[in-house]
């Protein structure tokens, strides 16, 4: 809870509200924007890596293995599809995740 400010907090125990309250619904809200930030980049960045992994395993079988063949027989849609439709996949999974939970935190159009 030292994300919420002491103010808050204060006036919220004033009001009688107990630590869980608090924290499941003002500081666990207000942290949601910023958790789905990071997933998004974490997100991405896993993708990338396992893929990275696969492909110098000598044993892969997954993605890397699928994008590896793909870099070998010189077949540029496999390749494509395999980095980018399936991480934009992911990621937009992610995307629709936050607007289920915290989509009141959209910003709108600075201007």
């Amino acid at each position: 809870m030292s994300r919420l400010e002491p103010e808050y907090r204060d006036i919220l125990r004033l009001l009688g509200a107990s630590q869980s309250q608090i924290f499941g619904k003002f500081a666990l809200p207000k942290t949601l924007p910023e958790v789905f930030g990071a997933r998004k980049v974490t997100i991405t960045l896993a993708f990338i890596g396992t893929n990275l992994v696969e492909i110098v395993s000598p044993r892969g079988r997954g993605l890397g293995a699928l994008f590896d063949n793909g870099k070998t027989n010189a077949d540029a849609p496999l390749i494509f599809a395999v980095l980018i439709a399936l991480g934009i996949v992911f990621y937009d999974l992610v995307v629709v995740l936050e607007k289920i939970f915290a989509g009141w935190a959209e910003r709108g159009a600075a201007g």
